[in-house]
């Protein structure tokens, strides 16, 4: 078997690429990345094509035009990387491309008779922007919308694939929501680098609350602010490590001096904001799998998010029943799973854990069970290969 890997960025990619070159499965990895960067993943020069127009450009419309120009370019340049990468697939026996960025080698691997698997990191194309133009609307913003070519080249992605590979049941819900056949898709979450990411002792009796991502709509920041602020737990404070965006200022108007904008942290520090924090919170809107999560519960931190984040098939790892908690908190082991925009939950599940000393070490102690179990990009990488094989003998 010889599988080409077909990506636009990296989300991922290179994970994936590192896990199948382990395997001896590994025949391209086609980025836009140079070597430089792929090396620091272990992946061999010669396993690698590196096409950086696309990357190139975008520095240059964004620097020249803004996020506007940005969005306007954004189907050029996924079409001028995707025909590119189409070029260098002679060889592979399956491709697993990122949508978005796949259409060309579809149609490749359709006219050799190669399996193609297509990543979706994120909900489906449709369910995203419904979730996104509700939410900017709901907050009186405006959202700048995902460009219409985008949109439809990742719907004609979907019918091309043999698969599409999924990484959580809310990414999974969006496709059978759409009527999308459940035998053509692949669920397989994500894992993380466990050698970085270890528990810890923290160093104060602060109840540090943390969140790592964007500061973005997407991301329901707002949410979080006004449910850590309505917890009002002592002697508390919430930590948001991540890029803001233009929206940022708008979303933390309500905040005050407990919550600490700390910006972009580099992942070999960030371990130890994890050990110094007590609890992790992702309160996303829509997204696939929030990798950070797999982290924090790595390093022994009970987790509450929303299912909208991939958090559910976290915490359910753990193979117990929930305990539903009132009518909208569902407790796991390891954390709790709230409904998107609903500040009340996650202010609740922030004082359960506050006021109750043992059972925050309990689900300290869940979180590291899971730690355990297949949190690892090894478990991904062989998930994924098992998945192939039924295709190319099929």
């Amino acid at each position: 078997m010889k599988v080409s890997i077909v990506v636009g960025g990296r989300w991922h990619a290179f994970d994936l690429a590192r896990e199948l070159q382990a395997e001896g499965v590994l025949h391209r990895l086609i980025t836009p990345y140079p070597k430089f960067k792929t090396r620091h993943w272990g992946i061999s020069d010669d396993k690698v094509i590196s096409l950086p127009l696309k990357l190139l450009l975008e520095k240059v419309i964004s620097k020249v035009g803004g996020e506007a120009l940005s969005t306007r370019s954004q189907a050029f340049l996924h079409q001028l990387f995707a025909a590119a990468a189409a070029r260098h697939l002679e060889g592979s026996t399956l491709v697993h491309g990122w949508s978005g960025f796949s259409e060309p080698s579809l149609h490749w691997a359709k006219k050799h008779g190669v399996p193609f698997v297509l990543e979706r990191g994120s909900a489906h194309m449709k369910v995203q922007c419904q979730l996104l133009e509700e939410e900017y609307r709901n907050l009186g913003l405006h959202w700048s919308a995902t460009h219409p070519n985008v949109v439809e080249q990742e719907l004609r992605e979907y019918d091309l694939a043999d698969r599409v590979a999924v990484p959580s049941l809310f990414v999974k819900r969006s496709f059978l929501k759409e009527k999308f056949p459940e035998d053509r898709l692949i669920h397989n979450p994500f894992g993380t680098d466990l050698k970085n990411f270890s528990p810890g002792s923290g160093t104060d009796d602060i109840f540090r609350v943390l969140y790592v991502g964007s500061l973005s709509v997407r991301k329901g920041i707002g949410y979080l602010v006004r449910g850590f602020l309505q917890a009002d737990i002592p002697n508390s404070e919430l930590l948001l490590v991540g890029g803001a965006t233009k929206e940022t200022p708008f979303l933390l108007k309500e905040g005050d001096g407990r919550v600490k904008m700390l910006g972009h942290i580099p992942q070999k520090d960030l371990v130890n904001y994890y050990r110094n924090s007590r609890v992790f919170v992702m309160p996303s809107i829509e997204e696939g799998l929030a990798m950070v999560q797999v982290q924090a519960l790595a390093c022994g931190l009970p987790l509450i998010c929303t299912p909208n984040t991939g958090g559910e098939d976290l915490l359910k790892m753990s193979k117990k029943e929930p305990v539903l908690v009132g009518k909208d908190i569902q407790d796991f082991p390891a954390g709790y799973l709230i409904p998107i925009r609903n500040c009340g939950a996650l202010a609740a599940s922030l004082k359960f854990l506050a006021q109750d000393s043992h059972l925050l070490k309990l689900k300290q102690e869940a979180a590291l069970d899971l730690r355990s179990s297949s949190l690892n990009w090894k478990n991904y990488g062989q998930r994924a290969i098992t998945a192939y094989r039924r295709l190319v003998t099929k």
